[in-house]
C-alpha cells in the first residue's frame, strides 16, 4: 500500500513538474521560417516616386520621360532590403517591369538588376482590353510556384489590385503562398517597417 501510495505521489509530482502543452504555432514565428525555406512570391509595388506626367509609353531604357524613384522612394527601398537581410529572409531570382520605377525599386531592394517580365507590365494609357490582358497573365503568374526559393516580383498597383483585391501603397508589398494548380493565397504583407501576417493591408 504505501509503496503504491508511493508511486502516486511520484505520479502527481511529475505531471506538476512537466511543462504545460505547447499553444499553436506562432503565425509570425512560422511565416518566417517558411520565408527562410522557401517557395513564396514577394510582391512588391515600386517604392515612392517623384511627382510627374507620364501620359505615354516610350522607350523603358530611358528614364528621362518616367515617374522615378524620389530621394524618399530610394531611402524607403534600401531600409526594405535591409529589414530582408535581418529577417533572413533571401530570394533566388527578381524580376520586374520594365519601368525605370521598379528596375531601381528591385535593385535597392535585393541588390541585383531584374529581369524584365511581360507578366508584371502596365502603364494607365492602356486600353481596357490590354490591361484586362496583363491582369490575367499576372493572376496566372501568382499561382505558379517559384523553382526554387522565393521569387521576388516588382510592379505596379493596379493589375495586383485587379488581380487579388489588393490596393498596395508604394513601397509595400504582399507574401503570396502559390498552390501549384494556378490558385494561390495571400498570407501576409511586407514594407520598410517589417513582415507581418495576414491581409491586413
Amino acid at each position: 500500500m504505501r509503496r503504491l501510495s508511493l508511486c502516486l505521489l511520484l505520479s502527481f509530482l511529475a505531471a506538476c513538474a512537466a511543462p504545460p502543452p505547447t499553444s499553436s504555432t506562432d503565425p509570425q514565428a512560422a511565416l518566417l521560417a517558411g520565408l527562410r525555406q522557401g517557395g513564396y512570391l514577394l510582391y512588391l509595388r515600386h517604392a515612392e516616386t517623384a511627382v510627374a506626367p507620364e501620359p505615354a509609353v516610350r522607350d523603358l531604357d530611358d528614364c528621362g520621360w518616367q515617374r522615378n524613384l524620389g530621394e524618399r522612394g530610394r531611402e524607403q527601398a534600401t531600409t526594405l532590403g535591409a529589414m530582408l537581410h535581418r529577417q533572413g529572409v533571401a530570394v533566388s531570382a527578381v524580376e520586374s517591369s520594365g519601368f525605370c520605377r521598379t528596375r531601381q525599386t528591385a535593385e535597392l531592394v535585393f541588390g541585383r538588376a531584374p529581369t524584365v517580365s511581360v507578366d508584371l507590365f502596365y502603364h494607365v494609357s492602356q486600353t481596357p482590353a490590354k490591361i484586362a490582358a496583363e491582369t490575367a497573365r499576372l493572376k496566372a503568374r501568382l499561382g505558379r510556384w517559384p523553382a526554387a526559393g522565393n521569387v521576388a516580383l516588382v510592379g505596379h498597383a493596379p493589375t495586383f489590385r485587379d488581380a487579388t483585391g489588393i490596393e498596395l501603397a508604394e513601397g509595400q508589398g504582399a507574401i503570396i503562398k502559390p498552390a501549384g494548380d494556378g490558385t494561390f493565397s495571400i498570407v501576409g504583407r511586407l514594407d520598410a517597417a517589417g513582415i507581418s501576417v495576414g491581409r491586413g493591408f
